[in-house]
């Protein structure tokens, strides 16, 4: 008997709180209606498989394929592997060893960008099996788990990337406070500099920053989150307060020429924009008002842009998918 369950998820953006967040302070995230789809087939093995417990990995978009006998060892697989392994052994016990399991994934979020990849990745892979095991989505149960497996690519995240995109739509976020919101913005864009980043040299860059100014540095992470507030009360002020935050984080040292460039480009247009994420390259989002992706390209085209792409905020969380398309 063959039994299949597919589901999505969507990634992530921070709209304000870069790195303050970090510090305690409040941060405004958005879930984004760039997706990650995953299907999860089980059903009776085939004859020349009998004696082994196979599970089937493809991952379109990298077109990688694995097939991993479940009685091996599994230590030298990569993290996605091991995450799906994690999660096959938390549910093993309502699964038959008489059959075989198949996974495709496919996602439309960038990888190593910035937008939760990793997270809706995670949610996923629980959600598929927790679908196939109990014949249910349970959000709060999933999310718990999805952190786990979120631990296994980052060590100790702070949670927010897999319950944005468990739960989606928009959420304030610090140590002590997860609160939902409907927060929506319109023509925002999604600007892939190319330029490569890292974030533990950011997030190092910052700390270091906010312990030789103390004084400056708390100021700084105080505004960051003053704007954070304002953007959720008044968000007719949006504009301004994407510059005003893009400044506060060229002070905490996250920006560098090529980013400054770029928005002072996009700035001479009345486009507003800002780093999202550590900075230091990676992605840019703006408020492009009228313009379309090919205005902006070509008003940045001696910017050697990876790619932009428009992208709705607010979507829908963790969903069961009635097709998967590969």
């Amino acid at each position: 008997m063959k039994k299949t369950v597919i589901v999505s998820s969507p990634g992530k953006l921070i709209i304000g709180g870069e790195h303050a967040v970090v510090y305690g302070r409040r941060a405004l995230v958005t879930s984004i209606g760039m997706r990650l789809y995953m299907q999860l087939t089980e059903e009776d093995k085939q004859d020349y498989e009998s004696t082994k417990q196979l599970l089937n990995i493809v991952f379109h978009d990298t077109n990688k394929h694995y097939s991993i006998n479940l009685l091996d060892s599994h230590d030298s697989y990569s993290l996605e592997i091991q995450a799906i392994l994690y999660i096959y052994n938390h549910f093993k016990s309502f699964l038959s060893d008489k059959n075989q399991l198949n996974i495709q994934v496919r996602s439309e979020i960038p990888i190593g960008a910035g937008l939760g990849s990793s997270a809706a990745f995670s949610v996923c892979l629980v959600g598929c099996f927790y679908l196939l095991c109990y014949k249910k989505l349970n959000q709060e149960d999933i999310n718990q788990l999805a952190y786990k497996v979120e631990c296994l690519f980052h060590g100790t995240p702070s949670g927010i990337d897999n319950t944005i995109s468990t739960y989606g739509q928009s959420l304030v976020y610090s140590r002590t406070l997860k609160k939902h919101l409907d927060f929506r913005l319109s023509n925002l864009a999604i600007i892939d500099t190319g330029i490569p980043k890292s974030t533990k040299r950011m997030v190092d860059l910052v700390r270091v920053f906010v312990e030789n100014n103390q004084i400056e540095g708390e100021k700084i992470l105080n505004d960051i989150e003053i704007c954070v507030d304002t953007m959720i009360e008044h968000p007719e002020q949006i504009n301004q307060l994407f510059q005003r935050n893009q400044q506060l984080l060229k002070c905490l040292g996250v920006s560098i020429p090529e980013i400054d460039s770029i928005i002072q480009t996009l700035a001479e247009k009345n486009i507003s924009a800002q780093i999202t994420g550590a900075g230091g390259g990676g992605c840019l989002i703006a408020l492009t008002s009228s313009f379309t992706k090919d205005e902006i390209l070509d008003l940045l085209k001696d910017h050697h842009i990876k790619s932009i792409q428009f992208v709705e905020c607010g979507v829908e969380g963790l969903r069961e998918e009635q097709t998967f398309v590969s």
